[in-house]
């Protein structure tokens, strides 16, 4: 099983990595279940992931 790169080697309550969350725009802290995937993670939650902002294309 790879891991992470940008993870600490040894993970503790208090030394989680935190992202900011591209929806509410608030911290959340790395999840257990995030273990295989954390640099592809971009929201906080499903709420967010389903309310994600719309990507416009701009007119030429």
């Amino acid at each position: 099983m790879p891991a992470a790169s940008n993870l600490p080697a040894k993970l503790t309550k208090g030394n989680l990595p935190t992202k900011i969350c591209l929806t509410c725009g608030r911290p959340f802290e790395y999840r257990k279940k995030w273990r295989n995937s954390w640099d592809e993670v971009k929201y906080c939650g499903e709420k967010c992931q389903r309310n994600r902002p719309k990507t416009t294309s701009l007119p030429a």
